[in-house]
């Protein structure tokens, strides 16, 4: 790793924030401004060729002309470049907190009025941007910016395109191939509306901690992206609003022509979704649940992250003594861990078994998927705290996630199936 310059230009450097692909930035100190800057410094070595030095230069001159013209509270201002320095760099307005890349894993997602606020934000500049005759080409969450008050702040036009403009850019597959609409995918003729399919994988990233299309390969994606339709975001998080899963749907929807006709309405249907959520709450906090959840036997060999998936795609319910869980007889098509209390398992009128906290109730509906008929009754016998989770979840889930399942289902049916033979012998010892 290249040292730390002291200076570049007139800015005193202090320390490297972040690194990439084409270049570098460091958090610089403006003196004359009086002012912290964040400096996007070009890679030294892609600049020894003189072909690729052609195209990266005009990467650096295309984000310096752009985002000279861009005034928007929730985009990141250019304030100075130098294209001929060697190697040249963009002074940006310096942004202290993170990109949204910390916040697209299971274990630490924003609360849901926040990534409302946020798509709604990012609707808004790029509805400015586009005004201005700009596609980005390359939302994602790591050219999103978080400052430490919570504000949003998007960044990168490098790769923007200028659709009203006659003069050369870059052409070709631009764009991190995750988030790429399927038009930018074949090469062919975008709008705003390719920014919007971007922001709707970045927004469901954001709510369920995955992508809606996900590949072994960039390749695999890509296909997926073209071809198939995205993960369900009811199935991974089924407790989010029904209609704000409809607008990401909406969002990501194949053909352009589909998607929102402008940001506006895209804003629109977000404030919509905004208002209808309970202001205060009064629920357990997640933190909580989570504790409760890794305290569990079942879930013993789980990590954090699975952990808090797990948490994600399941539904809490708070049960009063003498709720049926489930009937012999009926159809059931999801599984209970019980997280507190105490609940009895019988069939055909005879008791079979009372069980705590800490095991899996109804798991083999999903161990076996042609038979979705319970085959017992599973009664409250005390005020219970159960965690349900829908089988199509899931298969739906990671595949670390769905292998500590099936480990921990193996090692509860073993468990079982000892303790009933245990039974029968005591049961043979007494005739």
């Amino acid at each position: 790793m290249n040292a730390i310059p002291a200076s570049i230009g007139k800015y005193r450097i202090e320390r490297e924030l972040g690194r990439g692909a084409t270049g570098t930035v460091y958090l610089g100190y403006d003196s004359f401004g009086s002012r912290r800057v964040a400096i996007k410094q070009t890679h030294a070595h892609l600049l020894s060729d003189a072909r690729q030095a052609t195209r990266y230069r005009r990467l650096l001159h295309n984000e310096a002309t752009l985002a000279g013209q861009l005034r928007h509270p929730h985009i990141v201002a250019l304030l100075d470049a130098d294209e001929a320095a060697d190697p040249p760099y963009l002074v940006l307005e310096y942004v202290d907190g993170e990109s949204l890349e910390a916040f697209t894993t299971p274990d630490n997602l924003l609360p849901l009025a926040e990534v409302l606020d946020i798509a709604y934000k990012c609707c808004h500049a790029l509805e400015y941007a586009q005004r201005l005759g700009l596609v980005h080409r390359d939302i994602k969450p790591a050219n999103l910016l978080r400052s430490r008050e919570g504000e949003i702040k998007l960044t990168d036009f490098g790769t923007a395109m200028v659709t009203s403009a006659d003069r050369t850019q870059l052409s070709g597959l631009v764009g991190s191939p995750a988030y790429m609409s399927p038009e930018q995918i074949r090469e062919a003729s975008l709008t705003h509306q390719s920014d919007m399919f971007s922001l709707g994988v970045v927004l469901f990233e954001l709510l369920a901690g995955r992508r809606p299309f996900e590949g072994d390969s960039d390749y695999a994606t890509i296909f997926k992206i073209g071809n198939e339709a995205p993960l369900s975001l009811t199935v991974i998080r089924p407790e989010l609003p029904a209609d704000l899963a409809a607008v990401v749907d909406k969002a990501l929807a194949k053909q352009p022509q589909e998607r929102y006709a402008n940001w506006g309405d895209f804003a629109s249907a977000l404030v919509a979704i905004s208002q209808a959520l309970p202001k205060k709450p009064r629920q357990t906090a997640d933190g909580e649940r989570f504790e409760r959840l890794r305290a569990l036997p079942f879930l013993r060999d789980f990590t954090d992250v699975a952990l808090w998936e797990t948490l994600r795609m399941g539904q809490w319910h708070c049960l009063p003594r003498g709720t049926v869980l489930m009937r012999e007889g009926s159809p059931g098509d999801s599984f209970y861990l019980l997280v507190q209390g105490r609940v009895s398992v019988s069939r055909k009128g005879w008791s079979l078994s009372s069980l705590e906290a800490g095991v899996s109730i109804g798991e083999m509906v999903y161990l076996q998927p042609e038979n979705k008929v319970r085959t017992a009754t599973v009664t409250a016998e005390s005020d219970i705290v159960v965690l349900k989770i829908r089988s199509e979840s899931l298969k739906q889930a990671s595949d670390e996630l769905q292998i500590r399942f099936d480990k921990a289902f193996i090692a509860l049916l073993v468990k079982r199936l000892i303790a009933t033979n245990q039974q029968l012998a005591e049961y043979d010892s007494d005739l």
